[in-house]
């Protein structure tokens, strides 16, 4: 749903309009305009109110709006100066609508219900020489305006205080967020968002290509695969594979701790000369450096595939090397800030800021289905879609929701990613994606030219599928869903089966 742009550009074109727009501006010149409209400074700034009588019940209560009005006007007005002018839609011809949202300094709707909010499309057409902000009911909407609680007054006066003094290039880049998101959707874009959502496989409802049956691994289907090889890469999955971290909000908060039976398993394979022991993980670097300072041999990926710490080998690397330095990271502190607003409205949530990624933890009580987790998972569907909407195509960002938290980081890293680097010749320090240059430091770690045997645990669909094409790779499942791994494995029973492996010669 939205407006049609087009013939929107054509009536502000007509001289009533025009002349409409040059009588405003001389009408309160040296004056700030907001304009409101709804269903129901002192002598710098006047407030414009549009109302709209729908219903008899808007009818009685604008007795009462017209009261609160001449209330404000004999305590303020001069004259020269009427802070408030009340009207409505009948007394306003659509062209004087027009030149009010073209010379406004700021458009305020703080409506308790909305419908399809397509006046707020109309003023960002309107301002398309201006670009003044939108101050927009939280009820309504968020997208790359000021949003405010129709109930908080206070708040809503730090908002036009805002808008009013915005900055034109703050101003500039909210306008043309909106803009965008007025323009661009249509009948067209919807059909094809839509039918790729609709048909897009996921591990739960896989796809033809993802029917191939899976084998339950054991330690005799596994052991051929690897007894022959001279050089194998190991990629094990650290949380809910190795590890199982503590969800409850005080183990989450709590400062992390190298569990001691993944670190010994680590420091197994990798004292095996013949493995290349990677541990894939999500955790920020400043975590995971206690993993890699009880045990350097071993890769890390951080972040999920954001950054990767070469193992040492013969003294040399052990240096964190940046898949992200050529992007630009700035969307981080305008997520947190959306984030926050929902956090202020999600009881028990909270919000973990990484080095290239932003996860919201929405949810840290039980885990019945109760009317407090339901609540947190609509704000949380609700709060992505702001940040996707808002953020997503500007920056390309992706977001990857799980039943508790969701996860923002950026569109083209990935786990899948990092593993890609790590197979690169010359492995990720001379990776197109490194941020390091070759040097005599960084070891020449990874690389598939020489690997006999590549071996991947995990619950990553995307990379496992990726692995599968390699010939010489063995993928293990761990999610218990459907998968297109070649082999399945109970999470229960991975800790003994990896120890299997790793006592294996």
């Amino acid at each position: 749903m939205g407006i049609d742009v087009g013939a929107l550009r054509e009536r502000r074109r007509e001289p009533d309009v025009s002349y409409w727009v040059q009588l405003l501006r001389q009408r309160y010149a040296g004056m700030m305009i907001v304009v409101g409209r709804d269903n129901w400074m002192r002598s710098k700034v006047i407030l414009l109110q549009v109302a709209l009588q729908t219903t008899e019940s808007n009818e009685l209560a604008a007795g009462g709006v017209s009261d609160v009005v001449a209330r404000i006007n004999s305590a303020f007005s001069t004259l020269t100066y009427q802070p408030v002018v009340f009207l409505h839609t009948q007394e306003v011809t659509f062209s004087q609508y027009l030149a009010l949202l073209t010379v406004a300094d700021a458009f305020l709707v703080t409506s308790l219900r909305e419908g399809m909010a397509l006046r707020t499309h109309e003023f960002v057409e309107c301002q398309d020489g201006r670009h003044r902000p939108l101050i927009l009911s939280e009820f309504s909407g968020f997208r790359s305006c000021i949003a405010v609680n129709p109930y908080d007054t206070h708040g809503t006066a730090k908002a036009i205080h805002q808008a009013l003094t915005m900055s034109d290039e703050e101003a500039l880049s909210r306008w043309e967020d909106l803009h965008n998101h007025v323009v661009n959707p249509n009948s067209q874009t919807f059909v094809i968002s839509f039918s790729h959502a609709a048909f897009a496989p996921t591990p739960n409802t896989p796809s033809k290509q993802t029917l191939i049956p899976s084998l339950r691994l054991t330690p005799r289907s596994s052991s051929h695969a690897t007894k022959h090889s001279s050089r194998r890469i190991l990629l094990l999955d650290f949380e809910g594979t190795l590890w199982r971290p503590d969800m409850s909000r005080a183990g989450l908060l709590a400062p992390f701790v190298p569990p001691e039976g993944a670190v010994e398993l680590l420091n197994k394979f990798s004292a095996n000369q013949r493995n290349e022991v990677w541990l894939l993980s999500g955790l920020p670097i400043k975590s995971l450096e206690q993993v890699a300072a009880k045990e350097p041999g071993v890769g890390i990926v951080a972040e999920n595939g954001c950054f990767a710490k070469i193992p040492v080998q013969n003294g040399k690397g052990g240096v964190w090397i940046s898949m992200v330095a050529n992007l630009n990271l700035t969307w981080k502190g305008l997520c947190v800030e959306i984030l926050n607003y929902f956090t202020e409205r999600t009881p028990g949530s909270f919000v973990e800021e990484r080095e290239a990624s932003v996860v919201w933890r929405f949810w840290t009580g039980p885990t019945d289905d109760c009317a407090d987790r339901q609540w947190a998972r609509r704000q949380a569907a609700e709060a992505q879609n702001h940040i996707f909407d808002s953020l997503g195509e500007r920056y390309g960002l992706r977001i990857i929701p799980g039943s508790n938290s969701f996860l923002v980081l950026p569109n083209n890293i990935s786990r899948s990613t990092a593993v890609g680097a790590i197979l690169h010749p010359g492995g990720p320090a001379h990776s197109p994606r490194s941020s390091s240059m070759p040097d005599l430091y960084v070891p020449v770690s990874g690389g598939g030219g020489d690997v006999g045997f590549v071996f991947a645990v995990g619950s990553d669909e995307k990379l496992l599928r990726r692995l599968n094409e390699l010939d010489n790779a063995e993928t293990v499942s761990t999610s218990g869903k459907g998968t297109d791994a070649k082999w399945k494995l109970d999470a229960g029973d991975v800790g003994n089966m990896m120890w299997l492996f790793a006592n294996s010669p």
